[in-house]
C-alpha cells in the first residue's frame, strides 16, 4: 500500500471532528448543524469563511485554518480583503487602507508588473502603479524628522535599531534609555513626539 493511499485512508477514517486539532466540543456542535464534516476540513474542501458562517468562533476558525492550511475563502472579494487587512498585525492605518483597496481586477500583464518609472496617483486603476505609489509614500520617516530628535540623537537611536518614527513610537522608552545609557526623560520626550506624529 502506498503512502498516499494510507493518508487517504487515515483522512476518511476521521469520524469525530474533535479528532482534529483545535476542534473542541463547541466547534463540533456548530459543525454538526452545518454541512461541514471532519473529512472536509482534513481534505481542505472547507474555507475559513465557511467555518465562520457555520457558527465557529472566528478565533477558533483562524486556528483551524492555519493548522489545516485552509483557504480564507473560495471567493475573492473586497469585503474579504478588508476583513483580512483588519486582522493582520503590525499594519498602520494607511497600510490597512491599501490592503482593503487592493481588491479588484488584477491583471497578469507583464507590462503592468514591470513599471519602470515611479507611479503617479493618476486614478488609472493599474494595480502595479498603485502599489509603487503606495510603497513610495510608505517609506519609513527617519527619527531625525522629529524636531525633538537631532542628527546625533538619531544616530544614537539607530545604534539601538530604531531608525524610523514608527520604530520609536512603538519602542519601550525605558528600555531604550537603559540600552543607550540616556536620561529616561529625554527618551520619553522623543517617544511622546514620535507617538503623536505616528498616530
Amino acid at each position: 500500500m502506498s503512502e498516499v493511499s494510507e493518508e487517504i485512508d487515515e483522512v476518511e477514517a476521521i469520524d469525530d471532528p474533535t479528532d482534529l486539532r483545535f476542534v473542541g466540543p463547541a466547534t463540533a456542535t456548530a459543525l454538526e448543524s452545518s454541512k461541514i464534516d471532519a473529512v472536509g476540513i482534513a481534505t481542505k474542501r472547507v474555507s475559513y469563511t465557511e467555518l465562520v458562517d457555520a457558527g465557529v468562533n472566528p478565533g477558533v476558525a483562524a486556528r483551524i485554518r492555519r493548522e489545516h492550511s485552509l483557504s480564507w475563502s473560495f471567493e475573492s472579494s473586497g469585503e474579504d480583503l478588508a476583513r483580512r487587512s483588519s486582522q493582520i498585525r503590525g499594519l498602520d492605518a494607511a497600510e490597512r487602507a491599501w490592503v482593503a483597496a487592493s481588491a479588484g481586477d488584477w491583471r497578469e500583464d507583464d507590462d503592468a508588473s514591470t513599471a519602470s518609472e515611479p507611479a503617479e496617483t493618476d486614478g488609472s486603476g493599474d494595480p502595479a502603479a498603485a502599489e509603487a505609489t503606495w510603497r513610495e509614500r510608505s517609506k519609513p520617516t527617519p527619527t531625525s524628522a522629529l524636531d525633538e530628535v537631532g542628527d546625533d540623537d538619531a544616530t544614537r537611536l539607530s545604534e539601538a535599531g530604531i531608525t524610523s518614527i514608527r520604530g520609536l513610537a512603538t519602542a519601550d522608552p525605558e528600555r531604550v534609555a537603559d540600552v543607550l545609557e540616556l536620561d529616561g526623560t529625554t527618551v520619553r520626550t522623543w517617544h511622546a513626539a514620535a507617538r503623536e506624529r505616528y498616530d
